[in-house]
């Protein structure tokens, strides 16, 4: 038997510890390698001239890449806790350090080999169906099959750095003190968690305070950029962190003063609770901070996925909208005279609205008559007294000044309410003062004239909306020209994008998770298989120590669902000026599918669990 025999077979041994690495590595590689090759597709630069979609795909990429360094560092400790007896069992037959981690490094780079090559066969026949998808949510038809050699090389090269690197690093971390110390593991017992209720407390005052800061925009934050944001970051999981540390152990202290605590198996199940506090409030925080990534990854993006229209309806309110520049008479009506050509083309229904504002170009404070108001059809029509004046937004999500009106020699007009959406294109005015016909005929600022068109079904118009602007553009000092519907096609293709790559990513986050649960109870499983051993003899049925095992299961699986569930509808309550109603239902569909997949995994792993205790 030489020595690569011994490693081989040491892999077959283990092999139920590998399983969940192996595939959640592969997992991760192919979904690297799936985005690859879209990123280098050969036919990217036609569909996507800015490059916008190649370099969010790298970024996803590499996000995937700086994912899988942090889970595999983390996979080769819970190897190393798992194989403790397995490397002091070689120490004591004479294996040096050397042949150790020599022994440990073969290990993890054969995996890593198997892993890397599965992960290329995989994608290569997940290939076209993954184009086929990605050609229908970026609407690519240009994207068709091809060999992806540059995806291959990338990720053959990249992954294979990193689990040589990591391995490397580790293995050397390997003394041979250490493996004394763990081999005794097994019979000392671990780390208690200390009360920091100061730590707790900071953690949660800074973590709002910097939450408060972003939301009302406070100056300071735009000046620190992006430091600001990693400081909120990192405060917002140590509030986690010490949040879950410090409920847990409040937890068990309540519990042992409550009179349930003498109840049927409910003893058993706080004293096992304590004795591992440490190492499940570790694992319930890492489930926590995953099982958020997931939500985030999957509610928010496709939330905004879901309100393109009513996003893209608030910011350019009609189908097509010409503003004319004063002095630009003649070429505005070559201009017109197409686009309703175009548009009587198409044999659809549309409505045609002609209006025109005065406007004081360098405040870009904009006056309509109350007549040319009413002549756009977006808007309840409008009746003013002599000396009222009404005030409608230029900028989507400012509210407009409804004083400002009070700095021109007007009267005393009287304020008579405020239309907070849009009047037209978002941008193009501060503010428009609706007022009196009498009034607006005496204002001398220069007129712009206004046609916007309305289309039906204006979703699906884009060949109208290509056909006009091929021939008309924005001129600057002559015209502007705005269309909701290239608007819309514009937020859909990034919008599309975004879901897709969010949505592959809380798969990546879900793998994760479940990886990390099965690594948990794997490496303690042999601990408390002679633990419940011991407590059968001296009573427990079979039915009582499965009682005391479906609530410590529970307590891991249901615990970092609820938080990480809390925690996002706080941040959505928190953020409701900013969110719709959509977002808030959506979320909540969200949740209760995960929650039912969690309930059917919740029992597969109990029954797998307790078949292995048993046996």
């Amino acid at each position: 038997m030489n020595f690569n025999h011994i490693v081989v077979q040491n892999i077959l041994r283990d092999k139920s510890t590998y399983v969940s690495y192996f595939l959640s590595s592969v997992f991760s590689m192919m979904v690297f390698f799936l985005f690859s090759t879209i990123a280098f597709h050969p036919m990217l630069a036609e569909l996507d001239p800015s490059s916008t979609l190649g370099i969010t795909m790298v970024l996803a990429s590499f996000f995937i890449y700086v994912f899988s360094i942090v889970f595999i560092i983390y996979s080769l400790f819970a190897f190393l806790k798992k194989k403790t007896k397995t490397l002091g069992t070689f120490m004591m037959t004479g294996a040096s350090m050397r042949q150790i981690r020599k022994m440990v490094f073969r290990e993890n780079m054969i995996i890593a080999g198997v892993a890397i090559i599965t992960a290329i066969v995989c994608g290569l026949v997940i290939e076209p169906l993954f184009l086929m998808v990605a050609k229908k949510i970026l609407r690519a038809e240009i994207f068709g099959m091809y060999v992806p050699i540059q995806a291959i090389l990338l990720t053959v090269v990249l992954f294979s750095l990193l689990f040589l690197i990591v391995t490397k690093i580790m293995t050397r971390m390997i003394k041979k003190e250490e493996i004394v110390q763990l081999l005794k593991a097994d019979m000392t017992q671990e780390k208690r968690i200390k009360p920091a209720p100061f730590k707790l407390i900071v953690s949660i005052i800074v973590s709002v305070f910097m939450l408060f800061s972003m939301l009302k925009e406070m100056n300071w934050v735009e000046s620190f950029g992006i430091i600001a944001y990693i400081v909120l970051f990192i405060s917002l999981l140590l509030a986690i962190y010490f949040t879950i540390t410090q409920g847990m152990l409040l937890a068990i202290r309540i519990w042992q003063k409550h009179p349930s605590y003498f109840r049927k198996t409910n003893m058993l199940f706080v004293s096992n609770l304590k004795a591992k506090e440490r190492s499940h409030a570790h694992i319930i925080y890492l489930l926590t901070i995953l099982l958020l990534g997931t939500f985030v990854s999957t509610s928010v993006l496709y939330s905004s996925y879901y309100n393109v229209e009513e996003k893209t309806e608030a910011l350019y309110p009609y189908s097509f909208q010409y503003t004319s520049v004063p002095g630009n008479e003649l070429e505005a009506q070559k201009d017109i005279a197409f686009i309703e050509e175009t548009l009587d083309e198409t044999g659809d229904n549309y409505e045609a609205y002609y209006s025109s504002f005065k406007t004081d170009d360098e405040r870009r404070i904009a006056f309509m008559s109350v007549s040319n108001f009413n002549q756009l059809g977006q808007h309840t029509p409008l009746t003013l007294n002599d000396n009222e004046y009404f005030v409608v937004a230029g900028n989507e999500g400012v509210h407009p000044d409804e004083e400002s009106i009070y700095d021109y020699p007007f009267g005393n007009l009287e304020f008579a309410g405020v239309e907070k959406r849009n009047l037209l294109v978002t941008g193009l005015q501060n503010v428009y003062y609706i007022v009196p016909n009498e009034v607006y005929e005496t204002i001398a600022y220069p007129e712009y004239k206004i046609f916007a068109y309305e289309l039906d079904d204006w979703t699906n118009k884009t060949q109208v909306a290509e056909t006009i602007s091929s021939k008309i553009t924005t001129e600057l000092g002559k015209n502007l020209i705005a269309s909701k519907i290239e608007l819309y096609e514009a937020e859909k293709f990034v919008k599309s994008i975004t879901f897709f790559i969010g949505f592959m990513l809380s798969l990546i986050f879900m793998s994760a998770a479940m990886s990390i649960l099965y690594f948990y109870l794997q490496t303690s499983l042999e601990q408390e298989r002679e633990k419940f051993s011991g407590i059968r003899k001296i009573g427990f049925s079979m039915k009582e120590l499965t009682s005391v095992v479906t609530k410590e299961l529970a307590t891991l699986i249901f615990i970092p669902f609820t938080i990480a569930a809390l925690i996002l509808f706080a941040t959505v309550l928190g953020m409701h000026n900013h969110i719709s109603l959509a977002f808030y239902q959506l979320t909540a569909i969200g949740l209760v599918i995960f929650l039912l997949l969690f309930i059917i995994s919740f029992f597969f792993i109990r029954k797998g669990y307790i078949n292995k205790l048993v046996n």
